[in-house]
């Protein structure tokens, strides 16, 4: 029993000694091989692939270094541009992960260092990219149309010598007044219309990019309406009428609208346009409101003006001749549905007679008879509209008498009677647009007196 005891012990010491030969001759081996690699990493150690290659300048980018050579045997530090990394950590025999440190914009070469040996693998290179620039205010946000000499203020981050900027489509120069604000004159055509324009800043250096868009707005003034100009007869089945529209604030993009609804117009300036109101929005009398409307951006819809459409007064306008001032004969007009005299000062003369008076159809024109001219007759012309005389020197005869006249309902034509052929009175026709005159031949007879003519429209 005690034979057997003693051999058992003998064979657990064998074993223990054993044990510790294999432990002595495992460390044994690593350390030839760590001993022997610095003979031959310095050759052969480099950085084989890097990824991502580039990231931004503030640091943070987890990059995957896979190495060749016996450099990562051992306690390793990575550094980027000599700067050390935050993280590293072995995922595999020749593979590490390294979070980048901030850097600057540009290459930085990344280099792993044996710590224990004091070697370091040839560099790779990583590439800081700057961050994009970021928008955050312009001022001003918005302009009026027509708008010269702006200066625009663009507020944001991230803006360097090398940053530019964009608006709409148009590249426009501009002065880096800190990394935090911009600023650009804006060209003038680029506020000639009103639109809506995106303002950018590129920064294509190191791959820096383009930043947010913000919006830029060239806006319409609001327009205003100050008087309505139509004809002073404006009725029911009228035809297609012309109005003329006064205000401020008009652009060539403005429609006049008639009781809400638009129709043709036209720009004149700013504060006049000309509009033609069809026939079907006269079809009833009625004040019917007159607006301007811009569109956007900016501009919106005037304040409304009436215009009215009355049912024609039967007979409304009336001419005639009277010797009430010195006795002298003078024309007179009498608006029976206003129940107002128009004494027409402006047509009749201190010293000489006016009479036999012949008026248009909506009472506009009115046409006389009057001896101003050193006691010859002569027609002249009168526009109530405007309170201008015409002395109409195409239609009258320096020594002849021309007389008696009648205008057309419409206003354009005017008969008369004249003894400018051979002292026999005769009719002729005169038109008012063409500004020509006519012997009316066929109504003529040559040997007889003709004369006292009307027209018709």
């Amino acid at each position: 029993m005690r034979l057997t005891s003693h051999a058992s012990r003998i064979t657990f010491h064998v074993s223990r000694i054993t044990f510790h030969a294999s432990r002595f001759t495992c460390v044994f081996l690593t350390l030839a091989l760590w001993l022997l690699a610095p003979a031959t990493a310095h050759a052969q150690d480099r950085i084989v692939a890097l990824s991502p290659e580039k990231g931004p300048t503030g640091g943070g980018t987890v990059v995957s270094i896979e190495v060749e050579g016996g450099v990562v045997l051992g306690p390793l530090r990575v550094e980027f541009g000599g700067r050390p990394a935050d993280v590293l950590r072995r995922t595999g025999l020749s593979t590490l992960e390294a979070v980048a440190p901030p850097g600057v914009p540009g290459p930085a070469p990344v280099q792993v260092v044996n710590e224990l040996w004091g070697t370091t693998t040839a560099p790779a290179v990583f590439t800081y990219v700057p961050p994009a620039p970021r928008l955050v205010r312009l001022d001003p946000p918005a302009v009026p149309v027509g708008s010269e000499g702006l200066v625009l203020s663009i507020e944001g981050e991230h803006f360097g010598a090398t940053s530019r900027l964009r608006v709409g489509e148009t590249p426009v120069p501009v002065t880096v007044v800190s990394p935090q604000r911009l600023q650009a004159r804006i060209p003038a055509p680029l506020l000639a219309r009103a639109w809506t324009l995106e303002v950018r800043v590129i920064d294509a250096a190191l791959g820096g990019g383009t930043s947010n868009g913000l919006s830029f707005s060239v806006t319409n003034p609001v327009p205003e309406v100050t008087a309505i100009e139509a004809p002073p007869l404006l009725a029911p089945a009228s035809g297609a009428t012309a109005i003329t529209v006064r205000g401020r604030g008009f652009r060539p993009e403005s429609l006049v609208y008639l009781a809400g609804t638009a129709v043709t117009t036209r720009f004149q300036t700013g504060e006049e346009l000309t509009a033609l109101i069809p026939p079907a929005l006269l079809a009833k009398a009625g004040e019917l409101p007159v607006t301007v409307v811009t569109p956007g951006p900016g501009g919106g819809a005037s304040n409304a003006v009436d215009l009215a459409v009355r049912a024609p007064f039967p007979g409304r306008y009336l001419a005639f001749t009277s010797n009430r001032r010195g006795g002298r004969n003078h024309v007179y007009l009498l608006d029976r549905e206003a129940g107002r005299l128009d004494p027409l000062e402006e047509a009749n003369s201190a010293n000489g007679n006016d009479g036999y008076p012949s008026i248009s159809a909506d009472g506009r024109f009115i046409v006389f008879q009057s001896d101003r001219n050193r006691g010859q007759a002569d027609v002249f012309l009168f526009d109530r509209e405007t309170r201008r005389l015409d002395p109409l020197p195409e239609l009258n005869h320096p020594t002849a008498f021309d007389g008696f006249p009648h205008i057309s309902a419409d206003g354009r034509f005017i008969v008369f009677e004249s003894d400018r052929l051979n002292g026999r009175p005769k009719i002729f026709l005169f038109d008012t647009q063409t500004r020509v005159r006519s012997e009316l031949g066929q109504a003529n007879e040559a040997t007889a007196d003709d004369g006292l003519a009307a027209i018709s429209n």
